[in-house]
């Protein structure tokens, strides 16, 4: 028997191969799953692309379950035409389509059944599964609904604060020079005017937030306001979801999942740790122990056994690649 764990997002699409005891045999890569980004025909072709490059490496030519974490799934009918699509590939044999926080959370709290996790990327989103193994989580589609966070609006935060630092509305800042350094601009008029005619690529925008950590590292009041106003976002999401889960009086672990949470220094952390205690001092932070996709993957083995097997979550870890390990899992 063979299960599969598929992650599949913006940027790219990973796949895990075991067996039933939990020993890795394949993996495989593709781009954009995301079907939002290019197409539901496009994105098919990624995620098959993946499944084919760890169907190869494992030998085998057919799944018996797989775990679909899909950027994407949000609503019902995304489920609906997601499944469809994903069935008509003749893959896998028993289809489950997840959102893909749910394999972030699952990367993190590992062998224990309920949990919280909050994702900061690009965007931002949280997800929660409860003790009795209920799922809830936020829109996690922007501004409009009610998010906050990610690079996108830290991004726009950071450009909005030295602009008002440079016409005299807002404190002084480091960001200052750093931005005009990063953009390689002689003075915020000449940035002005290429933000404004659309000179500038979004992506490049994007990439500004390691300089806001960099500068709160060094101090710069500016840049550890606004590094305050992720932490206090981060601690109300999973807050959010605490309560849709009965969980504020429980001992709870919440995942920090995502580029956002690999900043340089503990300042973030920090903060964070104190905003989220206000709300429940026994919630515990840690970060994510592997790639989002072995988190796919472990959810295939819940999904079929109907309960967590130890035995086969250690053969996993003995096997996994290397490469998808990113933390030890411990509290930070």
């Amino acid at each position: 028997m063979y299960l599969i764990g598929i992650d599949a997002g913006a940027s790219k699409t990973y796949c895990l191969v075991a067996n039933e005891n939990g020993k890795v045999l394949g993996f495989g890569s593709g781009g954009t799953g995301n079907y939002e980004v290019f197409g539901l025909g496009s994105a098919m072709k990624e995620i098959d692309k993946a499944i084919s490059e760890a169907f190869n490496m494992a030998g085998i030519k057919r799944a018996d379950i797989g775990c679909f974490c899909l950027a994407g799934a949000d609503f019902p009918e995304d489920f609906e035409m997601l499944e469809e699509s994903i069935n008509k590939l003749q893959r896998v044999n028993r289809v489950i389509v997840k959102n893909d926080t749910l394999a972030a959370l699952k990367a993190g709290i590992i062998e224990e059944s309920y949990g919280i996790a909050v994702i900061m990327g690009t965007g931002t989103n949280a997800v929660g599964i409860g003790k009795s193994g209920e799922e809830v989580r936020l829109f996690g589609e922007g501004y409009l609904f009610g998010d906050w966070g990610g690079s996108g609006d830290i991004s726009r935060e950071i450009l909005h604060r030295v602009f008002r630092a440079y016409d005299g509305r807002g404190e002084e800042t480091i960001l200052t020079e750093k931005v005009l350094e990063f953009f390689q601009e002689a003075d915020f008029v000449s940035l002005a005017r290429k933000l404004y005619y659309g000179k500038i690529d979004r992506n490049k925008i994007l990439l500004l937030t390691p300089i806001l950590f960099e500068c709160a590292y060094q101090g710069d009041r500016v840049s550890v306001d606004i590094v305050k106003m992720i932490a206090k976002e981060t601690a109300l999401s999973a807050y959010a979801i605490m309560k849709r889960l009965s969980l504020t009086k429980e001992k709870v672990k919440v995942v920090l999942g995502g580029s956002i949470f690999k900043a340089k220094g503990p300042l973030l952390t920090d903060f964070i740790r104190a905003e989220l205690h206000s709300f429940n001092p026994m919630a515990e932070i840690v970060l994510p122990k592997y790639e989002p996709v072995v988190g796919a993957l472990l959810l295939s083995f819940d999904y079929h056994f109907g309960q967590v097997i130890p035995e086969v979550y250690k053969n996993v870890e003995y096997t996994v690649f290397e490469n998808l390990k990113i933390n030890k899992g411990e509290m930070i």
